[in-house]
């Protein structure tokens, strides 16, 4: 086994957006489902609200998931996540995610997400890298052509 040691507060998550207009965001409730018996959010619930605002951000861009799992022939696999927990999310929170395009190369787009309470207090931010591939084989490809126009349309592209 190998032990890394890392500091205290990574350095690669994701930086704030880079002005004050946000291109994608995502409401949601903290449910009783989502909760440990004190009250705070589990901690891997983040990823699946992540994951909500990145199907909702796909639907935006006119690419609604199941659209592209089963018709496109290509996909977006998660190859790497991180998170850093702020403050604790409480049962009954209204929160939103701010989504953001970190960095888009032909084959990889890495998402950057802010969880944000009513008072725009910084809770929670992830990192999810997803590879662009053939899902017939999983062999990479290019990002197609169709997703960075969807991306753009919403802002989230830095031409966009």
């Amino acid at each position: 086994m190998t032990v890394v040691m890392r500091p205290a507060r990574p350095t690669c998550l994701c930086p704030p957006p880079s002005s004050t207009d946000v291109a994608f965001e995502y409401a949601f409730r903290v449910r009783f489902s989502d909760v440990d018996a004190a009250g705070v959010v589990y901690f891997s619930r983040i990823y699946e609200y992540c994951h909500a605002a990145f199907e909702e951000l796909l639907r935006a861009a006119e690419m609604p998931l199941e659209t592209l799992l089963h018709n496109t022939g290509w996909g977006l696999p998660l190859i790497h996540t991180e998170a850093d927990y702020h403050r604790p999310l409480r049962l009954g929170e209204a929160l939103r995610i701010e989504v953001e395009v970190v960095s888009l190369t032909d084959r990889r787009v890495v998402f950057g997400f802010r969880i944000l309470d009513a008072e725009n207090k910084v809770r929670a931010r992830a990192r999810c890298e997803h590879a662009c591939v053939n899902m017939e084989d999983f062999r990479p490809r290019t990002v197609p052509s169709a997703f960075v126009d969807g991306l753009d349309r919403l802002g989230l592209t830095p031409q966009g």
